[in-house]
């Protein structure tokens, strides 16, 4: 009787955990509006994200939202007593609603990170059956958001991607705060996958390698002036870039995705100063969650930032299979 009552009772459990979120139930993140680029064009609130799914209601250009949660390529926003999805690029956020206890938009925090040690597959959906995106080999590092139902969770590219925690040895933690945070300890992780294309692939592991380095507090870092000059004396090979909206070969294509993943690795972090940073445009760069990719390697495109915590910061930067891995440790040597 007693282990029928036990099972009764995580049964419940279950589908309360399955039932839809009220809105009600829901904290209100980012105050934002539907964009006014498309002045001419509604906006699509769906039922679930699915652009091929039910349409709750279409929006005019302005009009305002409430948002509760962000996606790789989705925010949800309150719909009446319940909730609805809009595309990431059909928004303009205005203003976080709490700054001091939420990072601002559209910076998605990643608590955890592995490092694989045996061949592992990143699932579209929680289960073996599902898609495999990507295949991991022993060495490669992933940012995770969290870990349910024995999957751990990462951003690939514009979704989510799941790894059976059973071929993870250990799932390391991204520290609290950076009180809590030592030499071993990263205060922040992001990473972001890629094609393989081996002049490309090339150029992005020389890019890491530069910034991977030591800032002191109150220093810059001008992203062009460190991986630069873009040339074959310098490691770079011929890769694709986008020049005035065309694609051409340029030495060190490709360098655009190393600062954009250092810059998601540097949004998560409060002492940190963005001095200069341009998306790729309206659509971003498809890499990464829709807004979250900082242009670079021109005089017009470039990624400049600033430590202004009282310690010393060091980047550790990185690729591995198809995958770009930044952390960002507080350095206390």
């Amino acid at each position: 009787m007693k282990r029928r009552l036990i099972a009764l009772l995580l049964l419940c459990s279950l589908v309360c955990v399955c039932w839809p979120a009220q809105a009600a139930d829901r904290e209100v993140l980012y105050n934002g509006m539907i964009t006014r680029r498309y002045e001419n064009s509604t906006t699509s609130v769906y039922k679930e994200m699915d652009k091929d799914g039910k349409v709750l209601k279409y929006m005019n250009p302005g009009s305002k939202i409430e948002i509760v949660a962000i996606y790789p390529d989705w925010v949800e926003i309150v719909y009446g007593s319940s909730t609805g999805f809009v595309l990431r690029n059909r928004i303009d956020v205005t203003e976080t609603v709490d700054p001091a206890n939420n990072p601002p938009y559209p910076v998605m925090e990643q608590h955890y990170y592995a490092v694989i040690d045996r061949q592992t597959e990143v699932k579209a959906e929680k289960g073996a059956e599902s898609e495999t995106l990507e295949i991991l080999t022993p060495g490669a590092q992933v940012a995770l958001e969290g870990v349910e139902d024995g999957w751990a969770r990462l951003i690939y590219k514009r979704q989510y991607g799941y790894i059976d925690t059973r071929n993870l040895s250990e799932i390391y933690p991204v520290a609290g705060s950076v009180e809590t945070a030592d030499e071993n300890t990263p205060i922040s992780v992001f990473h972001s996958f890629f094609k393989d294309d081996p002049p490309r692939n090339n150029n992005l592991a020389v890019a890491c390698a530069f910034i991977s380095k030591v800032m002191q507090p109150g220093e810059t870092m001008n992203f062009n002036d460190t991986v630069s000059p873009f040339s074959s004396a310098n490691g770079y090979q011929l890769a694709g870039v986008l020049v005035d909206g065309e694609l051409k070969k340029n030495y060190g294509g490709g360098s655009c995705q190393v600062s954009s993943t250092l810059w998601d690795s540097l949004m998560q972090l409060p002492g940190i100063t963005v001095l200069l940073r341009k998306p790729h445009g309206d659509n971003a760069a498809s890499y990464l969650p829709h807004g979250m990719d900082a242009s670079s390697g021109t005089d017009n495109l470039n990624f400049i930032f600033r430590n202004d915590y009282d310690f010393p910061i060091r980047i550790d930067a990185s690729t591995h299979d198809l995958c770009l891995f930044v952390a960002i440790y507080k350095e206390t040597k």
